[in-house]
């Protein structure tokens, strides 16, 4: 296996130890967790926009057993944001931290298989694997928590820096509260009955292995180790199930309850619950756990992401310890605002690979153990105190969905169509229409192309004409534009259909695929390896964490907003652009841009409301039905405001249709360039 370089942010302080952005130390910690020193990893440490108020610190010794450089120098990152991940002598670049987070496990489970590092990425290697454009959880744990919790470092700091004697007051931040309201919400776990299923066969089997002369000591409470972890078993009676939307009495494990449980129960505290019943027998005993039935098991909330450990779990604890250890580990002043994090990193710092990785990572894990007596008690005092932001609204239930946001694409409703295209009337937009710069000559000869760049590889017969049909249109678009040297970008590049033509047909421009999805970039690795393209560089990552210069931006069908940020990124560098959009009714207001996106439908009094209703009659486009016409309509409006926003800022756009338009539902294509400078 080739070595694998990862920059992070960071430099070495004149006392040897190291500065880091949250972010750089959360790798640190995880790559401490999993990586051995039998990998061929190295760590270079990049002193680039370091803001000393804003990082933390750590011992330099975390980086003794890896090959580890420091420099204040550009080197082979400068295409994205830190931190990066360079692979495959810099052909392959993975940039953002759930992106590194994750492949750092992927390397650990290469080099320590009998480790089964792949269980930290969580059911079917989803943990963190969706891009923070569409997965809220997501983009909580990457951009919003270690920015909000940066925030909140500082502001400490500057308190304390004051040095004032007067109690100084500091709200919790929003995206702090969301992952404590994350943490209280029921687990979406995948095959829970399964799990439900081996648990209460194993509880049935342990009872029936037992003397009666042990049955008193047998609990309902108790831990089965998993992978990296334990899941917790307890046993709640029905007056504690009624109540538990009231209270937080249970933190944690899996919760075994039935009604003839009403009686004879006692409840104990343990930060979470603790309920026990006493038998009398083995038998009273095994007759008891065989009533119950999958319904009376409960999985519930103990790690991030449900009831077994991910490398959320790791990212977050980073964060979560960085912040209490500014507050000089007074964990009590958070406990009444955020139970259920304290409980959360109560329990992390219980698990003996956590312990040990914390303490090779110079964390004072000893102090976060509220029982430790020996704490000096100046620890528990503080010229600060919190308070919870007000509640103005609830988090949308799918904000934080583990995977991809669930969020169904809201109906094209008639009665708010015909709103909309009125409001368009009377703003008098107009749809213009231009052609491609190849007029209707677009056809490529594909009998040479070789295998590996042909899409005819993964694609079913039924699909490949129309897909060949489609790439025609783009390349040839791109061929018109671009010059020899140019540096050509595919974002959203998927398995690589678009840009690997491209560069078969270009091989004097570089192209580089950008693309967020891990597997989909390997199958364009694969055909890249197949087809002995020397001019192609692969990019998982974000797209606004692809930070390079090009001459050239295209995409084939990038859903929704992804193509109004394919389109951003062609703006701010200048760059000409053939952009297919696609899934017009998945475009959405978020962090990074708003509808509509140019002046001349602003200017028009288009509510963006209204503009994402025709976005979702944009999508009603499918041949041959009554609402085709209307569709396409509604399809030229919104690629209409995207070719005015480009016109605004000095650029010259066609908006045209593929040809033969029968090739795809979504066949209009946006052609621009910048205008010559006179």
């Amino acid at each position: 296996m080739a070595g694998t370089t990862v920059f992070l942010a960071g430099k070495k302080q004149e006392d040897s130890s190291l500065l880091l952005p949250l972010q750089s130390a959360a790798i640190l910690f995880v790559t401490e967790y999993c990586i051995s020193d039998r990998a061929d990893f190295h760590l270079t440490l990049v002193d680039e926009g370091i803001n000393p108020s804003a990082c933390v610190t750590l011992n330099q010794n975390i980086l003794s057993k890896y090959s580890h450089a420091f420099t204040n120098s550009e080197g082979g990152y400068q295409n994205c944001a830190l931190p990066v991940i360079v692979e495959e002598e810099g052909r392959l670049i993975r940039a953002g931290l759930c992106s590194i987070i994750r492949q750092i496990v992927n390397i650990a489970q290469k080099y320590s298989p009998a480790d089964e590092f792949e269980f930290l990425l969580g059911f079917r290697g989803g943990s963190l694997k969706a891009c923070a454009e569409v997965s809220g959880w997501t983009k909580l744990c990457e951009v919003d928590l270690p920015n909000s919790i940066t925030e909140l470092i500082q502001q400490i700091r500057e308190i304390e820096k004051a040095d004032s004697e007067d109690t100084q007051q500091i709200e919790i931040p929003e995206n702090v509260v969301k992952l404590e309201s994350h943490l209280e919400t029921p687990a979406k776990l995948h095959n829970d009955d399964k799990h439900k299923r081996r648990l209460l066969s194993q509880v049935i089997k342990e009872a029936e292995e037992i003397d009666n002369s042990d049955v008193s000591q047998f609990k309902l409470q108790r831990d089965y180790p998993l992978t990296h972890c334990v899941c917790r078993i307890s046993l709640k009676s029905k007056e504690v199930l009624e109540s538990e939307n009231n209270s937080n009495f249970c933190e944690n494990g899996i919760i075994l309850k039935n009604q003839e449980l009403r009686n004879g129960i006692q409840q104990k505290s343990f930060d979470g619950c603790n309920t026990e019943k006493t038998f009398q027998s083995v038998e009273e005993l095994t007759s008891f756990l065989k009533t119950l039935t999958l319904r009376d098991v409960d999985l519930i909330h103990l790690y991030a992401e449900g009831n077994t450990i991910t490398v959320a779990d790791l990212i977050l604890f980073s964060f979560v310890f960085h912040l209490l250890e500014v507050l000089s580990f007074n964990i009590h002043c958070l406990r009444s605002h955020v139970p259920n994090i304290v409980s959360w990193i109560k329990h992390m710092i219980t698990l003996p690979r956590i312990q040990e990785c914390a303490r090779n990572c110079g964390y004072k894990v000893n102090l976060l153990d509220v029982s430790n007596t020996s704490i000096d008690s100046r620890l528990r005092k503080s010229s600060l105190y919190f308070v919870s932001p007000p509640q103005e609204q609830e988090t949308q239930e799918d904000d934080l969905e583990l995977s991809r946001r669930c969020r169904a694409k809201s109906r094209a409703i008639k009665p708010e169509v015909a709103s909309a295209l009125e409001k368009v009337k009377e703003g008098e937009i107009i749809v213009e229409l231009g052609q491609h710069p190849c007029g209707e000559a677009v056809q490529l000869v594909w009998d040479g192309i070789p295998e590996g760049v042909h899409p005819g590889a993964d694609l079913p017969k039924k699909r490949l004409m129309r897909k060949c049909q489609q790439l025609e249109n783009l390349v040839t678009a791109v061929q018109a534009l671009a010059k020899p040297g140019n540096i050509i970008v595919d974002f959203c590049s998927g398995g690589g259909h678009l840009g690997l033509v491209i560069a078969y047909l270009m091989p004097d421009c570089k192209v580089y695929l950008v693309e967020n999805n891990e597997s989909s970039l390997m199958r364009a690795k694969n055909r890249v390896d197949k087809a002995s393209l020397s001019n192609v560089t692969l990019f998982q990552c974000n797209q606004d964490y692809f930070r390079g210069r090009f001459d050239v931006g295209t995409c084939l069908h990038a859903c929704g907003s992804a193509t109004d940020m394919v389109l951003h990124q062609c703006l701010q560098n200048n760059a000409s652009f053939v952009i297919c959009p696609c899934c017009y009714g998945g475009i959405q207001n978020t962090h990074l841009m708003t509808y509509p996106r140019s002046q001349y439908f602003k200017s028009a009094n288009i509510p963006s409301k209204d503009f994402i209703v025709l976005g979702h009659a944009a999508d009603q486009t499918e041949f041959n039905r009554d609402l085709e016409e209307q569709g396409k309509y509604c399809m030229n409006l919104v690629d209409t405001d995207r070719a005015s926003l480009a016109k605004e800022s000095g650029y010259t756009v066609d908006l045209c249709s593929l040809l033969p338009p029968s090739c795809t539902p979504k066949n209009n294509i946006l052609i621009g360039c910048q205008n010559a400078v006179s």
